[in-house]
């Protein structure tokens, strides 16, 4: 697959600073990227980062590059993804794309570039594949100096917050949260919460990207450590658990169990197609099917796409979805641009649940709920990983299985499902099943291990 190794991803640029991505590239890719996108007609780009320790300087180096390139560069600093998105989507009518320096979840050794426009992300078919080979071919030469672009500094996070809680809908009985930054960019998460009528108390909201206290990262179990423990000791009524750049969400119920991706995706199916009747929910090839069932149950239309935040919102414009929901916490809505922002969906789930009258808990309890394992990650180097999961399509396929290849390969059986997939942001295989009953589940979590060490070693990966 291409753009599938090293560090030009499906949907973003993301390595490890700086063997795999340090400042001279930075300035590469940014000259490479303002020459393609200048002819394309942008004139600008806000650039925003979050809060790793490397960001200032691969910030800095790309604005160098796109600077060479002609473009104007607006710096709006510390920042979380979303007010790109945000920023893209209100002014992208003036040529204005965004850039975020980011790795998103991963540990505080990464970092990467995520390039937006009209408040969607670009993807490697749209844009970073055509970087890489630029950078290939040698790469463009800097502009004369005196067709250089300029460099000016913006503070937007007050006007990002007025749209956002002009939109969000307030809660309708009173609730008192555990706000979780993670010490990554939204920092400011516990002061939305209060003037949206939520009492919030925040956690590691203090930006520090070695992220002391836990990992970024809501799939990882003990990212909700702080926020259980915060919960049960203040009788709140749940907490929220932000990612490193707050694109990505988790919730905790009222007694600090973490209530899952599957069960968050439903609440909010729920309330959304209560407010929009027969809507569009479309949903990643990750998660449960009882989520799928659920929607339909409620009169909304379920669509199945490839996991990534590119595929999900081309999805939602082509198909005029009202939301989007992915197992990692990704939550998309059309009457917020449609971009996966955690903060709103946060407000949103506040909202929710507030007009069940009943515990986070028993809400989940209601909620309809097949035997799943958790997303395991088994590590494969990225110039192999395509190769094993093409590898296991093959021999599905040739078995006579019923296999669906959205995104990796999804294999449907009478009682089950389960997923084998390379992950687009880590040099892994990404497997998930789920069954109607847990002895069916144990067994096709065996077979999809067993299959997938099979392939390892036939390919001649085990061990590396």
């Amino acid at each position: 697959m291409p753009g599938a190794v090293g560090i030009f991803r499906a949907y973003d640029i993301r390595g490890i600073y700086p063997g795999e991505l340090g400042p001279e590239l930075a300035l590469r890719i940014g000259l490479a990227y303002g020459s393609i996108a200048s002819g394309r007609g942008v004139r600008g780009i806000y650039l925003g980062r979050d809060a790793r320790l490397s960001g200032p300087a691969l910030a800095a180096a790309f604005s160098a590059g796109a600077m060479a390139s002609g473009l104007e560069v607006v710096d709006v600093g510390l920042v979380h993804t979303p007010l790109i998105y945000w920023l893209t989507a209100r002014e992208g009518g003036r040529g204005m794309e965004g850039v975020m320096v980011t790795a998103s979840h991963n540990p505080p050794e990464y970092n990467g570039l995520k390039v937006s426009h009209g408040g969607m992300a670009y993807s490697y078919g749209d844009l970073y594949g055509e970087v890489e080979r630029a950078l290939a071919g040698g790469g463009p030469a800097p502009l004369p100096w005196d067709r250089a672009g300029g460099r000016s500094q913006e503070d937007r996070l007050g006007e990002y917050l007025e749209d956002l809680l002009g939109r969000a809908p307030r809660p309708e009985r009173g609730l008192r949260a555990v706000v979780d930054s993670s010490n990554g960019s939204c920092w400011f998460a516990r002061d939305a919460m209060l003037r949206a009528g939520i009492s919030a108390m925040a956690l590691n909201s203090e930006p520090d990207g070695r992220f002391p206290r836990h990992p970024p990262d809501p799939l990882r179990e003990e990212a909700y450590s702080d926020a259980s423990e915060a919960v049960r000791r203040e009788g709140a009524d749940f907490g929220v658990v932000f990612d490193g750049d707050c694109d990505r969400v988790g919730f905790v119920d009222e007694s600090g169990r973490p209530i899952g991706g599957d069960a968050a995706a439903m609440i909010l199916a729920r309330d959304v197609l209560s407010r929009r009747p027969g809507s569009k929910v479309v949903l990643n090839v990750m998660m449960s099917g009882a989520v799928v069932d659920y929607v339909r149950s409620l009169g909304g239309t379920p669509i199945m796409v490839r996991v990534g935040h590119s595929f999900i919102q081309e999805a939602m414009a082509a198909e005029g979805a009202a939301f989007a929901a992915e197992i990692s916490g990704h939550l998309y809505f059309s009457d917020h641009y449609g971009f996966d922002d955690a903060l709103y969906a946060a407000l949103r789930f506040a909202a929710a649940i507030s007009r069940e009258g009943e515990p986070l808990s028993r809400i989940v309890a209601s909620l309809p709920r097949y035997h799943s394992s958790p997303e395991q990650r088994v590590p494969c180097p990225d110039d192999l990983k395509f190769r094993v999961v093409e590898e296991l399509r093959r021999r599905y396929e040739a078995e006579g299985l019923r296999v669906i290849p959205i995104d990796g390969v999804r294999v449907e059986v009478e009682d089950g499902w389960w997923i084998i997939r390379a992950s687009n942001t880590e040099p892994a295989i990404v497997m998930r099943a789920e069954a109607r009953d847990e002895g069916a589940l144990a067994r096709i979590s065996s077979r999809m291990r067993s299959d997938l060490e099979e392939a390892l070693r036939s390919l001649g990966t085990a061990g590396r």
